[in-house]
């Protein structure tokens, strides 16, 4: 009997913790009902006393109330403090937010930052939007250190769970991968150059979008960037040329073509200063 008793008392104690844990969580699913059905007084009036006892969705929902003025006063100092609360207690949609914050509130390299410590607390959590948010920092290296891999990595997350954006940003990674670098070599970046320079040409023609058209079917293997530049002729014809790389003699030029493709080395390139580039261009 007294097993009995010993096991009864045991299961109602883990029913009142069970209870403990429910009762919070059908206090807010209320809260958050009231939220969406415009009773913003009924909402207050169990998301405060919720959130002054340390639930952190609680919290973060009064963040929410606070920031749009839902039945009170907007009080942005209020609606922050009670997102960082949220936040630092480690609820993910608070930590998005606040992410969101810092990134808007101090704008550079320092917002971005926070921006990029709160994100990852939220993605190692699997939030989606926080994951592509962090993705896009690395593969933009703003905050942090640019990191393709790294970003490739939380946009695939992302895009496992549905996200269409993160879907659209790894294929857009693929793109900027897969093409060589390719500079426009204009009067004002040809006269920064080191004197003496010369480039290898690779092949002319009249329309620029044809060797634009070219730069992705070189791939991302090329050891240099490609150069970009509108020439004109000793016929006084206007021609677009791709040149590849910067050399400090025709002796280094020529040996790189060994780097070209097959594709590329057919067309005979040839070394061409910039000098006499900067003196044909057809619009100095």
């Amino acid at each position: 009997m007294a097993r009995v008793a010993r096991s009864f008392l045991l299961l109602w104690l883990a029913l009142a913790v069970l209870s403990a844990w429910a009762e919070p969580a059908a206090e807010l699913d209320a809260a958050v009902e009231a939220l969406q059905a415009g009773r913003y007084a009924d909402a207050l009036a169990t998301l405060q006393p919720l959130a002054e006892a340390g639930n952190p969705r609680a919290a973060f929902y009064l963040s929410l109330v606070y920031q749009k003025g839902l039945g009170v006063s907007a009080d942005p100092a209020q609606a922050l403090q009670w997102l960082r609360r949220a936040a630092e207690a480690g609820d993910a949609f608070a930590q998005y937010n606040l992410g969101n914050h810092y990134l808007n509130a101090e704008p550079g390299d320092a917002g971005a930052r926070k921006a990029a410590r709160w994100w990852r607390k939220a993605a190692e959590q699997g939030l989606p939007l926080a994951q592509h948010n962090l993705a896009s920092l690395y593969a933009l290296g703003q905050g942090v250190p640019r990191d393709l891999a790294r970003a490739r990595s939380w946009y695939r997350k992302a895009a496992a769970q549905g996200l269409a954006r993160s879907a659209e940003a790894l294929k857009e990674l693929d793109r900027m991968e897969g093409a060589a670098s390719l500079v426009q070599a204009d009067a004002q970046w040809l006269a920064a150059q080191p004197p003496g320079s010369i480039t290898l040409q690779l092949l002319a023609a009249g329309k620029r979008d044809d060797l634009e058209a070219l730069v992705p079917q070189l791939g991302g293997n090329l050891k240099r960037p490609l150069l970009l530049y509108q020439v004109r002729s000793g016929q006084g014809r206007v021609m677009w040329a791709l040149g590849y790389g910067l050399f400090p003699d025709a002796a280094s030029a020529r040996a790189a073509v060994a780097e070209l493709p097959e594709s590329m080395r057919r067309h005979k390139p040839w070394p061409r200063s910039l000098a006499s580039i900067r003196k044909a261009l057809a619009n100095p």
